[in-house]
């Protein structure tokens, strides 16, 4: 079967593209710069110390007082560069950093900016190649998978980038358990949002298992009732609920598919960060 000229093409330009980065820059070496030891302690609220933009690794190198358990009373985020502590946690971090921003002579350090900076070019323009030449082939009627959670058939509720909120065992009952699992665009991982604060999927609501207040109290499916167990608001990219003010989140906050979720005191962790 005869290719189209326009795919024959975008496939040459996409095979020309290892040769173009083997050819950017030659690899440029330069000393790993120290780990850095950071102290922060927790008063029994939540403390937050800024990060540098070159960190790419925060460790727990000795606990000082308190109850430290990542993702629940100590963690850190690289996106917004933030190291915290909470519920009494204070601890001595390790601070591992980049060699890029962080060390070497200067001219190594530009060289391999501009050669990171190629790269990303390079690479950004053939993954747009790669989404045109998908668009192109896809079937008339099928579904586009898109995110966005309100209206119409819904859509993905991400988090760490590349987990969705989703009906465990893609079964709609009552009581059924919510979880985490690789986005796939199937109708167990399209959320809508409903007026009175109420997240969807198909014909049932998330709901606070038996309106629990505790902190570990499951998310489920129910019948929608309009009830606060099924109210959420967000906040900071945080989904609370109306009920008792504790976070979505995932159990032990490991964010690995199949794990169930729970409601959990707001920490700002992770796994209690969610996007549309």
């Amino acid at each position: 079967m005869t290719q189209h000229p326009t795919r024959m093409r975008r496939k040459a330009w996409l095979l020309c593209v290892p040769l173009m980065l083997a050819q950017t820059h030659p690899a440029v070496q330069a000393q790993q710069p120290p780990d850095q030891i950071v102290e922060l302690r927790s008063n029994g609220g939540y403390t937050s110390a800024r990060l540098a933009d070159d960190v790419t690794q925060v460790d727990l190198a000795e606990q000082v007082q308190g109850a430290c358990r990542f993702n629940r009373s100590w963690g850190y985020d690289l996106t917004n560069r933030e190291l915290w502590t909470n519920d009494g946690c204070g601890g001595r971090f390790r601070i591992t950093r980049s060699y890029a921003q962080g060390g070497g002579n200067n001219n190594s350090s530009n060289n391999a900016g501009a050669a990171v900076a190629a790269v990303a070019a390079i690479a950004g323009i053939a993954l747009l190649a790669n989404q045109h030449n998908r668009d192109d082939d896809r079937r008339p009627g099928y579904p586009d998978y898109g995110n966005g959670g309100g209206g119409g058939r819904g859509g993905e509720i991400r988090v760490d980038g590349r987990l969705c909120l989703d009906v465990s065992k893609g079964n709609f009952r009552p009581g059924n358990a919510l979880q985490v699992y690789e986005c796939n665009g199937t109708d167990s991982q399209r959320f809508r949002v409903g007026r009175g604060g109420e997240i969807r999927v198909r014909d049932f609501c998330l709901d606070v298992e038996r309106g629990d207040p505790r902190d570990g109290a499951r998310v489920v499916l129910w019948s929608c009732s309009g009830s606060r167990s099924q109210q959420w608001t967000t906040r900071g990219g945080q989904i609370v609920s109306q009920l008792n003010g504790k976070c979505l989140d995932v159990v032990d906050g490991r964010l690995r598919p199949g794990n169930p979720t729970m409601v959990y005191q707001c920490n700002r962790s992770p796994s209690q960060r969610w996007w549309f």
